[in-house]
């Protein structure tokens, strides 16, 4: 049996939204998507459609059954989003939404930072393609160069911002939990 609440939850966790910004994507309440997320109510079909219209997934593939591990995942297979702050951000493993890791690639602006992204369980690697990229972490504020790496627990707030002249490309592979 498939646990939608479950589901939602990690869907939402793997494109980066808080669940008030879900919650807005869809049309629905903070509290309503909580109280789904823990399966302590069920969402309407109504609701669950514009849930997962919000979180770019269609009902077919949401619950399809991922019995075959998938190996090599295509570029044309990746998944742009519209996330605040991002020149680009896609979503490089779509199909391995049910996994404990995700990664994406994205682009920020000179002088542009993202924002917060909540504090929450994980491991967060970040790869510097290209450009300065700034990780303000709590009170710290660290800055990567091309070819060099971040690496942090998300336990506290955190964003991303350029730091160069030029746009920052970046890889950044999470984990939904220790």
């Amino acid at each position: 049996m498939i646990d939608i609440g479950a589901r939602i939850k990690h869907l939402r966790q793997i494109n980066g939204l808080a669940q008030a910004d879900l919650a807005e994507r869809a049309g629905l309440t903070k509290g309503a998507i909580s109280q789904i997320e823990r399966n302590h109510t069920s969402p309407s079909v109504a609701n669950l459609l514009e849930i997962l219209s919000a979180l770019n997934e269609t009902p077919s593939s949401f619950f399809a059954d991922d019995d075959e591990e998938k190996v090599i995942f295509r570029k044309t297979e990746a998944l742009p989003s519209d996330v605040t702050g991002y020149v680009s951000f896609e979503t490089l493993i779509p199909k391995s939404r049910y996994r404990s890791m995700v990664a994406y690639r994205a682009e920020i602006k000179p002088g542009k930072e993202t924002p917060l992204e909540p504090a929450q369980e994980g491991e967060n690697y970040v790869f510097i393609l290209s450009g300065r990229l700034g990780l303000r972490f709590g009170s710290a504020t660290y800055v990567a160069r091309k070819g060099e790496s971040l690496y942090f627990y998300a336990e506290k707030e955190f964003a991303f911002s350029n730091k160069g002249k030029a746009p920052v490309d970046f890889l950044w592979v999470k984990t939904s939990g220790r």
